[in-house]
């Protein structure tokens, strides 16, 4: 058979083409030992609320894919409860997580207030407060300080924290945001709009339930950075009746006038 340099170019480009075409995208991450080290807040920012600790060896997508991936696109999120009355200033999220490789990502980050509806037990997001988009993190092998374009106030309750990272998987691979064995409030959630990974989780859905980042681990690993007050959730003070100045010649006119009239009435009356 004679070598046909035509077909055999073909032929190349296709076995180059097929890993990508055919790739498989997972619902967890590698297992893998991982060690966690987030630098400390600069300035007067401090770590408000903490979910670091008991990390699991996994985590779950939280990507949103490049054309011809899309049906994988999908969102996490975890909550968080912010007791003091003055509220939160919140100026930075940091969140631990695994990559491809790392360098290409910007993300996706929504604060929401909890839902007033709770479902078969557990809360989900609810309305949002705070959202950015396409923020450049420092990535750190898959794990991101992501410092917020402007500070997102907010007062006492529940709120939960959703990311996305925006990834192509065709350079950077997959990210995945890491997971712990043991749950803080209310199960962490996961969603998967387009289905890709056959979970079902078209919406907001508990991660166990989902089968996603290993299918065991209730919550996410991430911190909330920033500095406690800024909320003034005190209501408008209420509208007071004008009062009648006394010390200058407009109080003085008018208690003469009271007075004058209060004489005549004395008179008429006393006749």
């Amino acid at each position: 058979m004679k070598f046909n340099p035509i077909v055999a170019a073909l032929v190349g480009s296709l076995v180059i083409a097929a890993p990508a075409s055919a790739a498989t995208l997972l619902r967890s991450a590698p297992e893998s030992t991982q060690s966690i080290s987030i630098p400390a807040p600069s300035g007067a920012a401090v770590i408000l609320y903490d979910q670091t600790t008991n990390p699991s060896a996994n985590g779950a997508p939280d990507q949103d894919f490049e054309a011809g991936f899309e049906i994988y696109d999908s969102e996490a999120a975890d909550d968080f409860e912010v007791l003091e009355t003055e509220g939160w200033t919140i100026t930075q999220i940091n969140t631990v997580g695994t990559t491809g490789t790392a360098g290409g990502s910007t993300v996706d980050l929504t604060i929401h207030a909890d839902s007033t509806i709770v479902t078969e037990g557990f809360n989900l997001p609810g309305a949002p407060v705070c959202s950015y988009t396409a923020i450049v993190p420092t990535d750190s092998a898959g794990s991101f300080q992501i410092s917020l374009p402007t500070a997102c106030v907010v007062g006492p309750g529940r709120y939960w924290v959703a990311i996305q990272t925006n990834q192509a998987f065709g350079t950077n691979g997959q990210h995945f945001w890491s997971n712990r064995t043991t749950q803080s409030n209310s199960p962490a959630v996961w969603r998967n709009p387009g289905d890709g990974f056959a979970s079902g989780c078209t919406d907001w859905t508990p991660m166990t339930t989902c089968g996603v980042g290993g299918g065991t681990n209730p919550d996410f690993l991430f911190q909330v950075v920033g500095t406690v007050g800024g909320f003034n959730g005190l209501p408008d003070p209420v509208p007071q009746p004008d009062v009648i100045p006394a010390n200058d010649w407009r109080g003085l006119s008018v208690l003469a006038l009271l007075m004058g009239l209060g004489a005549f009435a004395f008179r008429r009356f006393s006749k």
